[in-house]
């Protein structure tokens, strides 16, 4: 009997043991935190909540602080990764970042980890997949476009035991459009004339993109993609109602365009091959959303469309016009 009492009272003094070198692992003063600072244009993802548990986090060791902080593209990959895609769970209102489990800053306070990451997070079964770092280059984020994915980076931040890294600040990277239908002269109200879709011709929607750099490769798979939201809904002008219908939701293409071409859709008549161009810019550029305003004029019989630029929200204007 005096046995097993000297048993237990060794084994509980074991895990008081054990209890307090836990809390007193110099590792707990090394757990790392990350947070987003803020989204630098506005799309479908518009805030730093909405990001929730669909970003992917890596985190490479660094032997020594860079002494360039200005570009820290490409340093470090082929070292050993703290994180390796690790998927968000949340992002709470604050900007800090959650995920399962616990990572560590390396014991050596001299020593750095680079964080990048992106969104959304390629998961199985869906368009996105990401290549591994290799030497001298980031994860590269291969996906397929539909037209509705909001593809965000944030550039690399650092951060080690005695530094606290910065927020990380996520930048669009593709070009958003969305549309307004005008009516000049009443017809389209007196026809009730209803939009039944908008497609975009010949759209490359395949490529892969540098998630610390949001550099592009090659883009290919063109294809013909609806502006989303539009088909099988009511997007009709009514006789006594306003001159404009906004259908659909915005849609998301590769940047860096000078021009695209459309079909229009409407119970009155379909439009092909209409070219709309960015007004005051060159390009549809990246993180850049543009309204385009469609305006119907039977009078001339011609439609002119016009598109109007801000960051990720509103940008610019073009006229176009169906003849």
């Amino acid at each position: 009997m005096l046995r097993k009492s000297l048993f237990v009272i060794a084994f509980c003094g074991l895990l008081a043991s054990c209890s307090t070198r836990q809390e007193l692992d110099p590792r707990n003063e090394g757990v790392i935190r990350l947070g987003v600072g803020k989204i630098v244009t506005r799309a479908e993802v518009g805030s730093v909540t909405a990001l929730g548990d669909n970003i992917g986090i890596y985190g490479v060791q660094l032997p020594e602080k860079p002494a360039d902080l200005t570009d820290l593209s490409g340093i470090g990959w082929g070292n050993a990764l703290s994180m390796n895609n690790v998927r968000s769970t949340g992002v709470a209102a604050s900007g800090a970042i959650s995920w399962d489990g616990i990572y560590y800053y390396p014991l050596d306070p001299a020593h750095y980890i680079k964080f990048c990451a992106y969104h959304p997070y390629a998961a199985d079964g869906t368009n996105f997949s990401v290549d591994a770092p290799a030497d001298g280059q980031a994860p590269v984020l291969r996906f397929a476009l539909d037209g509705t994915d909001d593809i965000l980076y944030a550039a690399p931040v650092i951060g080690s035991r005695s530094e606290v890294p910065a927020a990380l600040t996520f930048r669009h990277a593709l070009t958003q459009l969305m549309f307004k239908i005008k009516d000049v002269h009443g017809e389209l109200r007196r026809n009730k004339t209803k939009v039944l879709n908008i497609i975009f011709q010949d759209v490359n929607t395949v490529s892969s993109m540098d998630i610390e750099t949001g550099i592009f490769g090659e883009w290919s798979a063109p294809d013909n993609l609806k502006v989303p939201g539009i088909e099988g809904e009511e997007f009709a002008f009514e006789e006594e109602g306003p001159d404009f219908v906004a259908p659909g939701d915005a849609i998301m293409l590769e940047p860096g365009l000078a021009s695209f071409k459309i079909t229009l859709e409407t119970s009155d008549g379909t439009f092909s091959d209409v070219t709309i161009r960015p007004s005051g810019e060159p390009v549809f550029a990246a993180g850049h959303s543009y309204e385009i305003t469609i305006t119907f004029n039977e009078q001339q019989a011609e439609i002119s469309a016009a598109a109007t630029v801000v960051d990720w929200k509103f940008g610019g204007t073009t006229n176009i016009i169906i003849q």
